[in-house]
């Protein structure tokens, strides 16, 4: 049996390497326990998109998540970079949203007046002037909104720099060792966490966070507890890149139905299905075509260029699309970080300084009640 850490961190992703960073930096002893191997799940297979404003379908609280998290970026990769001694190529060049026939015209229409009325920055560009920042693209393009506050990250750069970040602040990291197990006790009559089993034994912890994406809610119905009333299932997205010439793409470019990520070695990355096949990734023919023919249409050259790579990664997801963070109702000492979707790598800062204020302060300063465990119909933990 293990002793002697201040918090335990389930998942070794990006945001329960920032959890364990930034836990670390204020003295705590912290673990990570990591089923697989550091940041190879749904963080390796992300896009490193931060685009809030692009994606959003309102001005809700998720909105004003996520753009306080993006506002936290410039600070958190400068950070980062003096830790680990990595860059992440943070990149504020922006995001341009194509029409490409007349169903876009009216989407992203109605897009651009929502926005504009709440105080977005984002512009109409004809084609013209579409074509002079992005001369690659679709010459057929109707018009396009330009996000100059998106941003991006290279994620897989960004998790190499956690790691590192972490280990250098203390942290041990235990990857290959699944949770198999919570330990709750009853202490004075309330269910009170008191570790984890893995596959290495017992390690007792007074502070659990679970940061396990889409395994998450799995370790409730392997502990013993009541069914998790969040669960949270896994959603396939394969993904496809090519290699061109640096700067053959600057922005992220988006339409309805996919999206081309530029890296500034020139690989451009495709996405993306939305799949459920449960834990399932594998790689599909259908999936490959259907990203490659949204590419094109995007971008006409997108099939000329060298194949530089395929895969696919589990996004965890809940039935409201929205991520869970903080305590548990249930369970006196756990913590959820999780279940992030489409927007793990973007809230990966905010989502670690909101868990460290729980831990420091027992509460935080932004209102996470609609983003809370306790937003669901919560069954009482078993004792």
């Amino acid at each position: 049996m293990e002793t002697g850490y201040d918090a335990i961190v389930v998942g070794g992703g990006a945001i329960g390497c920032a959890i364990a960073w930034r836990l670390a930096l204020t003295s705590r002893r912290v673990v990570i326990f990591e089923r697989g191997e550091v940041g190879r799940e749904a963080t390796y297979a992300a896009g490193g998109m931060l685009a809030p404003l692009s994606e959003a379908d309102e001005d809700d609280d998720f909105l004003h998540l996520c753009r306080a998290s993006l506002a936290l970026y410039p600070r958190f990769a400068s950070e980062l970079a003096t830790a680990s001694g990595i860059d992440i190529e943070y990149r504020r060049e922006g995001t341009l949203y194509l029409s490409l026939n007349s169903d876009d015209d009216e989407e992203l229409d109605h897009r651009f007046a929502w926005q504009r009325s709440a105080g977005i920055d984002v512009a109409r560009l004809t084609p013209e002037q579409t074509l002079a920042l992005e001369p690659s693209l679709n010459p057929a393009l109707r018009f396009a909104l330009s996000f100059p506050d998106d941003h991006q990250v290279n994620n897989r750069r960004l998790i190499e720099a956690l790691r590192l970040a972490s280990v250098a602040a203390g942290v041990t990291i235990k990857a290959g060792s699944p949770v198999s197990r919570l330990l709750i006790e009853p202490i004075a009559g309330v269910p009170t966490i008191t570790g984890v089993i893995t596959n290495r034994g017992t390690t007792r912890s007074p502070l659990v966070i679970i940061a396990a994406g889409c395994w998450s809610s799995l370790l409730f119905e392997t502990s013993g507890i009541s069914p998790s009333p969040w669960r949270i299932g896994p959603v396939r997205g394969q993904m496809v890149s090519i290699r061109t010439p640096a700067d053959r793409l600057r922005r992220v470019i988006y339409s309805r139905r996919g999206y081309l990520v530029p890296r500034l070695d020139g690989t451009i990355i495709a996405g993306s299905t939305t799949e459920h096949a449960g834990y399932d990734c594998l790689i599909t023919p259908r999936g490959m075509a259907t990203i490659i023919g949204n590419a094109g249409e995007m971008m006409p050259s997108f099939g000329d260029y060298p194949l530089a790579g395929t895969w696919a990664g589990l996004r965890p997801h809940t039935a409201d699309s929205l991520p869970i963070i903080g305590p548990d109702p249930r369970i006196r000492g756990l913590l959820h970080a999780t279940a992030h979707y489409r927007n793990g790598i973007l809230l990966t800062p905010l989502t670690a300084e909101l868990i460290v204020s729980l831990v420091d302060r027992g509460r935080t300063s932004l209102d996470l009640a609609p983003f809370s465990p306790g937003r669901f119909a919560v069954p009482q933990a078993a004792g």
